[in-house]
């Protein structure tokens, strides 16, 4: 059994922060006009691997590769570097990699998959036609690297059908977390329902279903929605924004465009998050303007309810991951497991369902009416 497969048994996880803003911290202030996070990639790659590592010290148990902004054709627009749109997603992946290595922890790397033109664009996403091959070139980049990959910030249940479904032909474990208005409405900024965004994508059978991308308070209700659609897991994480703005883009105004609340400390931002496990959530972490003293307030906070291997897994898991060989750590191994009153073999052992990679999934028959409905 997977480390991933383990981590997701039981218990809550909590996933890391911001990493774009993050990164866009870290630079000069003359330089945040570029596409920091795609060019950090080249000119810094270390600032990716140290936020990355900083997530983890603060508690974080999946960290997110940085392939949000890496979009090809927005790499060429914006900084002219195309041609070497492949060495940053390889740069971001082995960044994750390496930080996860260094910390030493079980740490689950999720691979962000993002809109391809613009965040909280509906009217950007395009056709199924052109999003499904781009969407397959970040997978094949990324699969080695990941141990899931995240559709995130999806604004119309199409992108979200058309990200989860590149992502499933991997077969790797797939999550999928949709952008809603932050009118209280919980429908995403194409207009769908929650339930009719689920619909489209239930087939492909994700492991997890999210909102991301809003303010807490919009989450709080729209994890309402996700808990009666009935996935297997469900949950958020917000961001810290005054607002967004209809028609935003980066290029007009920028991230400084859509502010930054004063009211939302990270004990206020954890006494939301409380609210959304209290309502059922299991995956709750941070957006933008969240960063690691946010995800350490909710580590401190929920630790009794974290996911948590005991000794005996961790020892399992590396003998089953080839890190640990010896006759000695296998005796080690039993002994903690017959000294461990919660250890079962059953558990331990036994495999959980089968997973369908999906590939080759056709779009569902309702997805057009679905991906146009207001």
């Amino acid at each position: 059994m997977s480390l991933y497969e383990r981590m997701i048994a039981d218990g809550v996880l909590l996933l890391d922060g911001e990493v774009g803003g993050g990164l866009r911290k870290m630079v000069p202030e003359q330089d945040t006009t570029k596409l920091v996070p795609a060019s950090i990639l080249l000119e810094d790659p270390e600032k990716v691997y140290s936020l990355h590592l900083a997530y983890i010290q603060a508690g974080a148990q999946i960290i997110t590769t940085n392939t949000y902004a890496t979009v090809q054709t927005r790499v060429e627009e914006l900084l002219g570097a195309g041609d070497r749109w492949e060495e940053m997603m390889t740069a971001a992946c082995q960044m994750a990699a390496k930080a996860r290595e260094d910390s030493g922890k079980n740490v689950l790397i999720a691979g962000s998959l993002p809109p391809l033109h613009g965040s909280y664009r509906p009217d950007k996403v395009g056709a199924v036609e052109e999003l499904l091959p781009v969407y397959r070139k970040h997978v094949a980049l990324m699969a080695e690297h990941v141990d899931f990959f995240l559709c995130e910030t999806m604004s119309t249940a199409l992108e979200g059908w058309a990200a989860a479904s590149a992502a499933a032909e991997s077969g790797k474990p797939v999550w999928v977390s949709w952008n809603v208005l932050d009118d209280g409405s919980a429908r995403l900024r194409g207009g769908e329902t929650l339930e009719q965004a689920w619909e489209a994508v239930a087939e492909l059978q994700p492991d997890a279903v999210l909102v991301n991308c809003v303010m807490p308070e919009t989450l709080e209700m729209a994890i309402t929605s996700l808990a009666q659609m009935g996935p297997r897991i469900f949950g958020g994480y917000g961001n810290g924004f005054t607002c967004i703005p209809e028609g935003w883009t980066v290029q007009k105004g920028g991230i400084a465009a859509l502010g930054k609340r004063r009211d939302l400390t990270a004990e206020l931002y954890a006494d939301m998050a409380q609210r959304w496990l209290d309502a059922g959530a299991r995956v709750v972490g941070g957006c933008c303007e969240v960063g690691p003293a946010y995800i350490s307030e909710m580590h401190d906070r929920f630790s009794a309810k974290l996911t948590c291997l005991n000794s005996a897994e961790k020892v399992w898991l590396e003998l089953n991951q080839g890190s640990v060989s010896s006759q000695a750590s296998t005796e080690l191994f039993m002994l903690n497991a017959a000294s461990t009153s919660s250890y079962s073999s059953t558990n331990m052992f036994s495999d959980l369902s089968a997973r369908s990679c999906c590939a080759g999934h056709k779009r569902p028959a309702s997805l057009d009416e679905i991906a146009f409905h207001k």
